[in-house]
């Protein structure tokens, strides 16, 4: 079956999808079971959900509950996992549909909205950016919005980065690390000395080449917010 490419292709056709309110597919036309990679017998008198991407199904469920609890029109994007194990990302506009007489229906119209992946590419990436968003409230919790702010942040992982492959650091060697500006690298660096978060050795050698490394309180600090937010979410391995 043809892979469809994207969400703007005028060659892509939009797939509609008929199911009961509980989500178990009573008729799918040809484009829908192209978007899955499956045919129609495999589709017909299961749930829709069983063909969600794992991470997504909760509020799969969450989203038709409300469609059937408010009768209200939605639009949700989520992925399937097609027969090829790749997702699909996908629109979908789903409404409650009845004739009056017999039980209410749920129609969809599916759009894709990108090219399939890998499932672990798709994950790989949840899991990454979970654990960002999760490091970076994190953060703010452990050392307030301002103790370092700017560039200050990334000065304080690089050196302690660093600091794990190496025994001598300068001013040069962060910068680079970081792709900052001497100068004002050399700038954030001491007002880092002059709070206690680095120390600063051999200055009269000259300022960018003097030996710095983080002070026994950040590196204990850091390594505690690590240990707490640097691993992949809770779950996820």
């Amino acid at each position: 079956m043809r892979i469809l490419q994207s969400f703007f292709d005028p060659d892509v056709p939009v797939a509609h999808v008929l199911t009961d309110l509980a989500g178990t597919y009573l008729s799918v036309d040809d484009a829908y079971c192209e978007i899955l990679g499956r045919e129609r017998t495999e589709l017909i008198g299961r749930v829709a959900v069983q063909f969600t991407n794992p991470v997504e199904q909760a509020r799969h469920i969450r989203a038709i509950a409300q469609l059937r609890d408010s009768g209200a029109p939605l639009t949700i994007s989520k992925s399937y996992v097609r027969s090829d194990g790749k997702l699909m990302r996908v629109q979908n506009r789903a409404s409650v549909v009845s004739d009056g007489i017999g039980p209410q229906r749920l129609v969809a119209t599916v759009r894709p909205l990108a090219d399939a992946m890998p499932i672990g590419t798709l994950e790989s990436n949840f899991i990454t950016v979970t654990r960002m968003l999760r490091a970076r409230r994190g953060r703010s919790d452990a050392f307030g919005a301002e103790r370092f702010a700017g560039a200050k942040w990334d000065i304080a992982l690089a050196c302690f980065k660093l600091e794990c492959v190496g025994p001598r650091l300068s001013i040069g060697d962060i910068c680079r690390e970081i792709g900052l500006d001497p100068t004002s690298g050399a700038l954030d660096v001491l007002d880092m000395v002059a709070r206690g978060d680095l120390e600063i050795e051999n200055a009269g050698c000259g300022l960018e080449d003097s030996s710095v490394r983080t002070s026994t309180a950040l590196q204990a600090e850091l390594a505690r917010y690590l240990s707490q937010y640097g691993g992949p979410p809770p779950g996820k391995v």
